[in-house]
């Protein structure tokens, strides 16, 4: 099945290298995402590298790195049984000369097994608080 994704964008007067560290540093990151209880790299901070990630209510689960351009772009993977490839991406994008947004994306694509309800219902539940989290970033970036 074909990649779904859902994408907020929010215009920030944040520069990127003000805002990156709020991805890449758990404790600045858990000041916007404030579910996320553990992110451990088993490497550096690049494509490819593999770890753990942990949001409240939720067991551990690998991640994996799967883009990672600094001051642009940090892609997380996740790989759910019966459901399929999960991807979290933060992006910093710029819209103008001096001006940039935050871009927030949730894709799937799904497990050949899941029917179009439950891919909608699934992706409803997770995406549900994209454009609070954004907010809550831009307000740290911005101040």
């Amino acid at each position: 099945m074909d990649k779904i994704a859902i994408t907020f964008t929010l215009p920030t007067s944040a520069t990127p290298e003000k805002i990156w560290p709020y991805y890449t540093e758990i404790s600045l990151r858990q000041q916007w995402e404030t579910d996320l209880e553990e992110f451990r790299l088993t490497g550096e901070l690049k494509t490819g590298v593999q770890g753990m990630f942990k949001i409240q209510h939720m067991p551990v689960m690998p991640v994996t790195l799967s883009k990672v351009i600094t001051n642009q772009e940090f892609t997380e993977e996740f790989n759910m049984p019966d459901i399929g490839l999960l991807y979290f991406s933060h992006q910093i994008v710029q819209l103008s000369k001096d001006q940039y947004a935050l871009k927030a994306e949730i894709a799937l694509i799904p497990d050949e097994k899941l029917d179009n309800a439950a891919t909608r219902d699934f992706l409803k539940q997770i995406s549900d608080d994209i454009m609070d989290k954004a907010y809550a970033l831009k307000h740290l970036v911005e101040n």
